[in-house]
């Protein structure tokens, strides 16, 4: 399959800004990008506003009335937070669920079916069994953010039993990375706890400690999930399945807190958010070429100085 013409949805987010240059740098691909600033920040995308391979589209996916331009949609959009989708619930459904589902009904309406890579999570495992957790464990969804994810994919495997649907759904662990935390996002509280405890650490505040700090997290650099989702693009064989995009190795909240602070504070652990994330990264490795290329300590060395 050529790809010559894309589309990035949530363009202007943590992710989708990370991808947006990745795709820049790496393609020669015309790019299309929309978000509507719920969760995203212009300054993430404005030095790419003037590359004429880059089209800004600020609106929401919602409003989208045609795909047929595209080969490939990488659909990014989403409200990412696991414990606003507690409070509102009507609102993530919309955002997560029901937009997600406008996409694939475009497709439908159309007959154009271009490469459907989903940003998915590892939140639909809940606390798995299997660790490290492969893509065949159990579904144990503790959150409604968790649920509208996985709803998606069930849909997308649903209706490939009657439509051409050419889809990759990749199961984020945990991400980190430049642009993780916009002080100005109302769910700021909710973002990466790596953003979270630099962003902390860089106004001469202590890192917050959910719990006892015991929960072990799988974290994977933003720029590793950018070349997943190239990757999941370009080879026509790969359709329909998933896989899991994680670094295949833990590190604690509190190791990560010890990491950048000598001072940290513990709060009240958090309901629906799962005791360990480990990925086992086999398939991915196997069948998708990909690897992690970052480790999260050197990281935060760079980013601390």
């Amino acid at each position: 399959m050529q790809i010559n013409n894309v589309l990035i949805t949530g363009v202007a987010g943590f992710i989708g800004s990370n991808l947006l240059d990745y795709l820049l740098e790496k393609t020669d691909w015309k790019i299309s990008g929309i978000d509507n600033f719920s969760t995203g920040n212009i300054k993430n995308i404005e030095h790419r506003l003037s590359d004429p391979r880059f089209v800004f589209i600020n609106d929401s996916t919602k409003n989208l009335q045609s795909l047929k331009q595209y080969d490939c949609v990488f659909h990014l959009a989403a409200l990412p937070r696991i414990q606003p989708s507690f409070e509102f619930v009507t609102e993530h459904i919309s955002e997560n669920l029901t937009n997600s589902m406008h996409l694939i009904e475009l497709m439908i309406k159309e007959n154009h079916f271009p490469k459907f890579v989903f940003s998915s999570s590892s939140a639909i495992y809940g606390t798995p069994k299997i660790i490290p957790t492969p893509e065949t464990e159990d579904i144990d969804c503790l959150s409604p953010y968790a649920f509208q994810k996985y709803e998606v994919e069930k849909y997308l495997e649903l209706l490939s039993t009657r439509y051409p649907l050419n889809y990759v759904n990749l199961r984020y662990f945990n991400p980190y990375g430049p642009r993780s935390f916009n002080p100005d996002n109302k769910f700021n509280a909710y973002s990466s706890v790596v953003g979270i405890f630099l962003y902390r650490q860089e106004i001469g505040k202590t890192p917050l400690v959910t719990g006892d700090g015991s929960q072990q997290r799988d974290f994977i650099h933003v720029s590793d999930l950018a070349k997943a989702n190239y990757l999941a693009a370009i080879n026509p064989k790969i359709l329909n399945t998933a896989f899991n995009i994680g670094n295949g190795a833990t590190l604690s909240v509190l190791e990560l807190a010890k990491c950048i602070s000598e001072k940290y504070e513990f709060i009240p652990k958090r309901e629906g958010e799962s005791d360990i994330t480990f990925a086992d990264v086999t398939k991915a490795k196997e069948i998708l070429g990909w690897f992690p290329e970052h480790d999260i300590k050197d990281f935060i060395k760079s980013s601390i100085k």
